[in-house]
């Protein structure tokens, strides 16, 4: 049996794929899909029952890959979904039916060119954010400032708990900047 599936896409993106494509849902019954099912965009409830009702031998079709996934990687971690029913996937835009190995591999050298691509542009934003002097990560809750007044109450005597109940933090959080402040002095 031949299935037929497409996510839509986000309101702003659905207006420039109009342009570029023919209707999903049109395009899949010319592939002679017998059921076509389609996920709004973030969810992907109907495209998981789908593959969950495939049988050895069907067939799931897509109008393209960016109509499959988001990513490559998602569509080659659909593809394995797809397989592991013992059934095939069938990309209409592109010519890949993953039937074949060749065109498996090619599924996997896509991800990983995509998975390479996305690390290329986090690297790109983390120099550009350091750049601007914004350091990556969550924002610090104790600064360097807060170094002099803990040594004084640590001298007083005063416990890890309350200090870190009064900086809003884990009281481990103060136990390694009081380590810190010892070890280097200051």
């Amino acid at each position: 049996m031949i299935l037929g599936y497409y996510r839509q896409y986000p309101e702003r993106e659905e207006t420039a794929a109009a342009v570029d494509e023919a209707s999903p849902a049109a395009l899949l019954r010319a592939e002679r899909c017998v059921r076509i099912e389609s996920d709004p965009p973030g969810d992907r409830a109907r495209l998981f029952a789908l593959i969950g009702d495939l049988e050895p031998g069907d067939v799931l079709v897509a109008p393209s890959c960016r109509r499959l996934g988001r990513t490559v990687a998602e569509v080659c971690r659909t593809a394995v979904l797809v397989h592991e029913q013992r059934a095939s996937l069938r990309l209409a835009a592109e010519r890949i039916d993953s039937i074949t190995p060749a065109a498996r591999q090619v599924l996997m050298v896509l991800a990983e060119f995509d998975r390479a691509i996305a690390a290329r542009r986090r690297a790109e934003g983390l120099r550009e954010t350091a750049g601007l002097g914004v350091r990556p990560g969550r924002p610090r809750k104790v600064g360097p400032d807060a170094v002099p007044w803990l040594r004084m109450e640590l001298a007083a005597g005063r416990s890890f708990a309350s200090l870190a109940r009064e900086l809003g933090v884990h009281p481990t959080t103060v136990m390694r900047l009081a380590r810190r402040v010892e070890e280097t002095g200051g």
